[in-house]
């Protein structure tokens, strides 16, 4: 891969919009499947919650976005409550709500494959949003550490003003994917 000239702002068309919608999910992770219905709402205080239940109502976790970048666990279930696990999620959801686009930290990619990885260096690791070469698809997005990809993630719309249909993040060092299919949009209150 080699760098190019790109601008960055070709990307942020693709930011979907999550402003009240929820999603039938499921999450399987080293051998353990839950399921339920997760919520993406933005909030009056500018901030986006996140929160997944089973069917029932039972919570599963609850977590802000916070406009400022903040990052809090409102609720999560012990059997969840662990710093790693905490941690990987808010990256995931971090990755495919568009957050932490650093503008003055950001370069392109060009592979021989005629995609484009739009980079975001973060503090550990870099967000890539890959495009083809015109920047009119999304083709994925990928975490990845300094030598190689860790989580890719796919979003399916059938309209790019609107929440995605679908969303898939696949975990590439251990056995963790996340699968969520819309449900509804929520009409605003």
């Amino acid at each position: 891969m080699h760098n190019i000239p790109s601008d960055e702002n070709c990307i942020r068309k693709f930011k979907p919009d999550f402003n009240r919608v929820v999603y039938k999910t499921t999450v399987d992770v080293i051998g353990k499947h839950i399921s339920g219905l997760l919520l993406f709402k933005y909030m009056p205080d500018s901030s986006t919650r996140i929160v997944f239940s089973n069917e029932m109502g039972f919570g599963f976790f609850d977590f802000g976005f916070m406009h400022d970048g903040d990052f809090v666990v409102y609720q999560i279930i012990p059997q969840m409550n662990k710093k790693a696990l905490i941690k990987t999620l808010r990256k995931d959801f971090e990755l495919i709500m568009f957050r932490n686009m650093d503008s003055s930290k950001y370069y392109a990619l060009a592979d021989t494959g005629n995609l484009v990885y739009h980079a975001f260096p973060q503090s550990k690791g870099i967000n890539y949003y890959i495009t083809d070469a015109q920047c009119r698809q999304l083709v994925k997005m990928q975490r990845a550490s300094n030598k190689k990809p860790v989580m890719e993630a796919y979003i399916e719309s059938s309209s790019p003003d609107s929440s995605p249909d679908s969303i898939s993040i696949r975990h590439l060092n251990f056995n963790f994917s996340i699968t969520l299919k819309k449900i509804s949009a929520i009409a605003p209150e």
